[in-house]
């Protein structure tokens, strides 16, 4: 749907209004600090007048490495505020990494702490460290910079990993940030809510939790730790009196699992960035007052952070598999499509393209990555994305994930849609959490691996897993090995880091359900042929 909002203003002069509207107002806190914000418009009016003067220019882009604090925030709105985008950098990164983007946004200057600066590689950039840029603000003017900044000037460049292993930055313009945040459809914006700004600033939901809260004249809580544990972050809510919380989808699984009355004092709790687990969904509900609503939020960087929400009611359907991803939010557009570039079918699975007003630039410096991924629309005006997600309308008109192009796989001729095996497990009461993977080997090829989260106090073991999920699968979508662990290992940002699980151990034939022994000399001679070849035991 279309709605009215400030498509033809900038971040920066929408937060002037609102700085100019109630300059006293406190717009960021972090622990016992707090800045107002008309402390806020002047200061980062300070900071922009220093960068003019270092040469930074409309249409450049500057380098941020900072955590979360106050003067991140001023940093931020200073570079929006000169007609620069702002690249953040996140020191967890290997130091190639880093470097390749410093150099692939040619960025002329370089804003980071001092302890951050240290870790940093060697680059062109010109380094100006935060803690001595600090006190020279003071000698700037503290008026608006004349500089003239269009919605479409890129605000920000975020690297997403790129399958040729070289990482991509999407550039996204000020009409994307301000689409996001000046909305009806899925999330309350406005002056007496507090959001928590929790996500790294490398990680595009910190676009919704800065301007969800700053351009609303609501209040910015930071979160004080690079990592969040139960205890930390119940406190901030607490503190803060936070309304409005995003969540990854494995963070949230992890408070859930742990503490999920934490989140009780919260109006809104939004998760996503992979599909949800509908046990922990009914768990949540179950634990919260119906004053806490949870919202599925999806979307790729490309087109800034959200492109469908759905509120998630509480009478969820006895046998839901996963949670819907809803419908596009305001000044947006998805198109369920086949092959072919026609209209799926409802019910039949098509590839997720997005269109509207939140749609990224392209790809920095790649063109032909660019007209790959950002086609013309071919069933009217403007482009569309294409995510590589595959999605479904249901019969009410939401709209249901079924996960990723690429992670669907072939194995043996037949093609395997891994989310279709994790929502299977998920409906064992044995399982909290799991992630299926492909493991690959020269002499045994392609294997279906599970890695398994055990339910609190269910001691679930393979076979009766691979028995469950035999009553709903072919054969070939049953995994090979179950893994259990104790938690599914995530990335900074909060996802699956698929890296990071352990090599899969194949079990013998009896731990995976029925070993019967070789009678013979020529049966003995096949198993250990077969289990040499497949890197098994007990064929």
């Amino acid at each position: 749907a279309r709605t009215d909002y400030p498509e033809r203003s900038s971040v920066g002069s929408v937060f002037q209004e609102v700085a100019q509207a109630q300059p006293e107002r406190q717009a960021l806190a972090l622990g016992e600090r707090s800045m107002d914000y008309g402390q806020l418009d002047r200061r980062s009016n300070q900071l922009a007048q220093l960068l003019l003067e270092h040469g930074v220019q409309r249409g450049a882009r500057v380098a941020l490495c900072m955590d979360r604090s106050l003067e991140m925030v001023v940093a931020i709105l200073a570079i929006l505020k000169t007609g620069a985008a702002y690249v953040p950098l996140d020191p967890t990164y290997p130091r190639e990494r880093l470097a390749f983007m410093i150099e692939d946004t040619q960025a002329p200057i370089l804003i980071a702490t001092r302890a951050l600066a240290e870790e940093l590689p060697e680059s062109e950039a010109r380094l100006l460290v935060a803690e001595d840029i600090w006190p020279q603000l003071d000698d700037q003017p503290d008026e608006a910079v004349e500089v003239s900044v269009s919605p479409d000037d890129a605000a920000y460049v975020m690297y997403t990993s790129g399958s040729t292993g070289r990482p991509k930055g999407v550039e996204i313009p000020h009409r994307g940030i301000l689409r996001l945040v000046f909305q009806e459809e899925y999330a309350t914006f406005d002056s007496e809510r507090v959001f928590l700004q929790l996500a790294p600033i490398s990680f595009d939901a910190s676009t919704f939790e800065l301007w969800g809260a700053l351009l609303h004249g609501a209040r910015l809580a930071i979160f004080p730790d690079r990592v969040p544990s139960v205890e930390s972050l119940g406190e901030a809510l607490e503190q803060h009196g936070v309304t409005t919380l995003w969540l990854t989808a494995a963070l949230f699984n992890s408070f859930v699992d742990e503490k999920p009355e934490i989140f009780a004092g919260l109006s809104e709790l939004l998760t996503g960035g992979e599909a949800l687990s509908v046990p922990h969904i009914r768990r949540a509900h179950a634990a919260l007052p119906t004053s806490v609503q949870l919202i599925n939020g999806y979307g790729p960087t490309e087109s800034t952070t959200f492109t469908c929400c759905y509120r998630i009611p509480r009478d969820l359907p006895e046998d839901l598999s996963s949670i819907p991803i809803g419908h596009p939010i305001a000044n947006t557009s998805v198109l369920l499509l086949d092959g072919k570039g026609r209209l799926s079918p409802q019910g039949i699975p098509g590839e997720l393209h997005i269109g509207g007003d939140g749609l990224a630039m392209g790809y920095l410096g790649r063109e032909e990555l660019t007209r790959e991924k950002f086609v013309p629309n071919p069933l009217g005006k403007g482009r569309l994305y294409r995510t590589g997600d595959l999605a479904r309308h249901l019969p009410d008109g939401t709209i249901e994930f079924l996960g990723r192009n690429d992670f669907q796989v072939k194995i043996r001729g037949f093609r395997i849609e891994l989310g279709e095996i994790e929502i299977e497990l998920a409906k064992h009461p044995g399982v909290e959490s799991s992630v299926v993977t492909v493991h690959e080997e020269p002499s045994a090829g392609k294997r279906l691996v599970a890695y398994v989260v055990r339910s609190a106090g269910r001691t679930v073991e393979g076979p009766e897993l691979a028995q469950h999920l035999k009553a709903s699968l072919p054969d070939y979508m049953v995994p090979s090995a179950f893994q259990f662990l104790e938690a599914i290992p995530i990335t900074a940002n909060g996802k699956v880091d698929r890296k990071a699980l352990p090599e899969p151990v194949f079990q013998s034939g009896e731990q995976a359900g029925g070993h019967v022994a070789p009678r013979n000399e020529v049966e003995r001679h096949l198993a250990e042929l077969w289990e040499r070849v497949l890197g098994v035991e007990n064929i």
